[in-house]
Formats: structure tokens, C-alpha cells, sequence
């Protein structure tokens, strides 16, 4: 039965003239659905899918070579992650353990060489777990080059790179979603500054997708000053699809605080289907070279008045005794 599946999937990995990349590719091979018989107007550049748990699905990926050399991949599925930093989408490397979608992806196919020009057909499966929990399951379908062809400095050694390129899978499990979406932190820092230079600041809050389904978040940061002034901010917003679970951190920097100054800082997320979330803080800058003149002129003005008072109280004058 095994060689009979193996046989029946060469069968099906059908090699096609290449199409142009587009944005699942990186200019030398794209990673995409294979076409539908009967394609739409549009094309798909990712799977998107709904499933029930227990249930299995059958699926093609075409990877195209668009270079002029062939080319050998090693094809697996991926978890989709978010990095800590700037909230990115990425897929996992093959040598980390996929846990989610990744782990649900098979393909009796695990290596493929594509001729210049080309592009292969390659069927793969997905079989949701029993026990998979409702909402989406975001991973994808990745074609590796087999063998290194970049290199990059990293701490005075020459790395070797294996490039790859995968094609996104969205599943939604059937039952009940809940989409949600969370400013889970948000830190100022502002110095003290030197008077009359204005005070600058870092701000970096982390935005989290605290429901069942992916989302798109977009923030909008809104930095004011006393009695309601402007302070100017510019930084990384969210600009990635975030998976269930996923938080991203994003940093900004504030220009345009007063010495002394009262510092509302707000943060406002997003997304379709009214997904909304906010987060505020207030801060209180101050001048230790204002306080200090501040002081100085406080004690100034007070030993002046001190020296007034004093010059006006009447003192005794001397008796002269009568010869």
C-alpha cells in the first residue's frame, strides 16, 4: 500500500511551464496553490481552508523555479509564528518541532527537483487532529533548497544559508471563534532633561492576539503634553498578520516634551469585525536642573523677604545718662 502511494503521488507532482513570482516567492522560486482546473479571476496565493476535527483534506502546492539552472527542494509543513520583535509573520525552520498545522501537513513527496523554468505539482494532505480546538491554524507549505546557496557573516564566521520560501495555510477548525485583540504593556521613558533643551523619550508597548482567529491589527499611538500638546512620535506599527496567540513588541521614539510636562501616552488597536483594544499611561518630566534653579529661586525670593521683615522691626535705642 506504501509504494502504492508513492507511486500514485509521482503520478500526480506534474511539471508546468513557470509563472512570473509573485508575493509568495523571492524572485528565483515561488511557493503557491496550484491553479484549480477552472481557475477564477483572481489567483490563489494562499490556502485558505475549513475543516471539522478528525477530518482530512487533500491539497496541491506548486512550486515553480524561475531561474535558469535546475533546482532540488526538500518540501515540509510549518507553524506560522509571530516574532517577538515588530510582531512578523514567519514560517519555522524544518529543524524545529512543529506542534500545530506544521504537524499536520504530510507529502509521500519530501524532495523535488524542479527544471529551469518549470514547476511541480506536489499533492500534500492535512489531517486535523480529533482534538484540534476551534479557530484558525495558521502554517504553510515550504520548499527549501536543498543544499545552501548564500552565506552571511556572523560574529567574524561564515555562515551558509538555506533560503526558502512557503506557501501560507490558513485552516479554521469549525466551533466557535473569538476573535480579540490586547495591548498587553506599554513603558515610557522620557528623560530628565537639561534646561531649556525639550525632554525626548522611547515608548514600546507589545500588542497580543489573545483569540482564536488571526488578525491584522493597526495601532494608532497618540502622545500629548500639558494642557493638550502635541508630542511627535515615529516608530514600527503592527503591519502583520498575527496568529492565535502571538505577541509582538514595537518601539517609537517622542520628540517634543517640555521640561516640565504631564505626558499622556495612548494606544488604540484594531482590527476587522470590530475587534478593539486600548491602553494608556501618564507620565510626570520634570528639569533636575529646574528644580534645582526652581529651589534657588524659591530661596532666593525668601531670604529677600526674610531681610525685609527684619529691617523693619524696631529695635531699642541706647539710653544717654544725664551728667
Amino acid at each position: 500500500m506504501r509504494i502504492a502511494a508513492a507511486a500514485l503521488a509521482l503520478a500526480a507532482l506534474l511539471f508546468v511551464p513557470a509563472t512570473p513570482a509573485r508575493a509568495t516567492g523571492n524572485g528565483e522560486w515561488a511557493v503557491t496553490p496550484t491553479p484549480a482546473k477552472n481557475p477564477g479571476p483572481t489567483p490563489r496565493l494562499y490556502f485558505f481552508l475549513d475543516a471539522s476535527p478528525g477530518q482530512t483534506i487533500q491539497e496541491s502546492v506548486r512550486v515553480t523555479n524561475l531561474g535558469k539552472e535546475p533546482r532540488s527542494f526538500v518540501i515540509y509543513g510549518a507553524d506560522a509564528y509571530n516574532t517577538v520583535k515588530d510582531g512578523g509573520f514567519a514560517l519555522r525552520t524544518k529543524d524545529r518541532a512543529q506542534v500545530d498545522l506544521g504537524a499536520w501537513v504530510s507529502s509521500v513527496v519530501g524532495n523535488v527537483t524542479v527544471p529551469a523554468g518549470a514547476g511541480a505539482d506536489i499533492p500534500f494532505t492535512i489531517t486535523v487532529p480529533a482534538q484540534a480546538t476551534p479557530g484558525d491554524h495558521v502554517g504553510g507549505v515550504v520548499a527549501m533548497e536543498s543544499e545552501p546557496s548564500a552565506t552571511a557573516d556572523a560574529s567574524g564566521a561564515t555562515v551558509r544559508i538555506q533560503r526558502a520560501v512557503g506557501a501560507r495555510v490558513y485552516l479554521r477548525v469549525a466551533g466557535t471563534v473569538v476573535p480579540g485583540l490586547s495591548v498587553s504593556g506599554l513603558d515610557v521613558d522620557i528623560d530628565s532633561p537639561l534646561l531649556p533643551v525639550p525632554a525626548r523619550g522611547d515608548l514600546t508597548y507589545r500588542v497580543a492576539n489573545v483569540g482564536n482567529v488571526h488578525l491584522m491589527p493597526a495601532a494608532t499611538v497618540r502622545v500629548t503634553g500639558l494642557f493638550g500638546h502635541q508630542i511627535t512620535t515615529t516608530g514600527t506599527l503592527p503591519s502583520s498578520d498575527m496568529v492565535p496567540g502571538a505577541e509582538g513588541r514595537f518601539s517609537m521614539r517622542a520628540e517634543g516634551v517640555w521640561p516640565f510636562d504631564v505626558v499622556t501616552t495612548s494606544v488604540v488597536v484594531k482590527a476587522d469585525g470590530g475587534v478593539y483594544a486600548r491602553r494608556s499611561v501618564r507620565s510626570f518630566v520634570w528639569s533636575w536642573t529646574g528644580v534645582a534653579l526652581l529651589v534657588l529661586l524659591v530661596g532666593g525670593v525668601w531670604w529677600s523677604a526674610r531681610r525685609r521683615i527684619r529691617s523693619r522691626e524696631a529695635r531699642p535705642r541706647g539710653l544717654v545718662a544725664a551728667g
